[in-house]
Order: C-alpha cells, then sequence, then structure tokens
C-alpha cells in the first residue's frame, strides 16, 4: 500500500507542472520579452545595425574632410581593400 502523504505530494507536484505548462503554452511571445530582455539573435542584429551606422558616418565625416581638403571621396569598398592591404603588410 502506498503512503497516503506521498500520493498528495506527488499530485501536488504533477499539478504544479501540468498547471505551469499549460500557463506557458497560453501566454504569446517570450519570458525574454515580459521582463524587456533580448535574445543573443536579437542582441547581434542589433550590434550589427549600430557598427553599420557607425561606419557609414565614420565614411562620411571622413569624406567631408576630404572635400574640404580638394580631394576625392572614399567608398566602403575602397576603405575596406585599404584596411585589408594594411593587415597584410603588417603580417
Amino acid at each position: 500500500m502506498v503512503d497516503p502523504f506521498s500520493l498528495v505530494v506527488v499530485g501536488g507536484l504533477a499539478a504544479l507542472v501540468l498547471i505551469f505548462w499549460l500557463l506557458g503554452s497560453h501566454n504569446p511571445g517570450s519570458g525574454l520579452e515580459r521582463v524587456g530582455l533580448q535574445s543573443a539573435r536579437e542582441l547581434a542584429e542589433r550590434r550589427e545595425e549600430l557598427e553599420a551606422e557607425d561606419l557609414d558616418q565614420m565614411l562620411r565625416a571622413h569624406n567631408a574632410r576630404k572635400r574640404g581638403r580638394g580631394e576625392g571621396e572614399v567608398t566602403a569598398e575602397e576603405y575596406e581593400a585599404r584596411l585589408l592591404r594594411e593587415r597584410r603588410q603588417r603580417e
């Protein structure tokens, strides 16, 4: 014969698990959204967007200085190629 207290404890734990599972399956979104956090993927995407914006701002400022001196502008591709050449020279 099984102890009645054990049945009550096991039944109560099973009921709690079932309740939490049902609550989680019927709530839209994720728990991270509810507390104002972002997933790692969202953080990485946002960081990439900010870096692209930073690069654009830096190139615009750089080109504004070059125009002020009467020199030609630099594109992102040209700047990246220059950085790769410099990196290869250092190695």
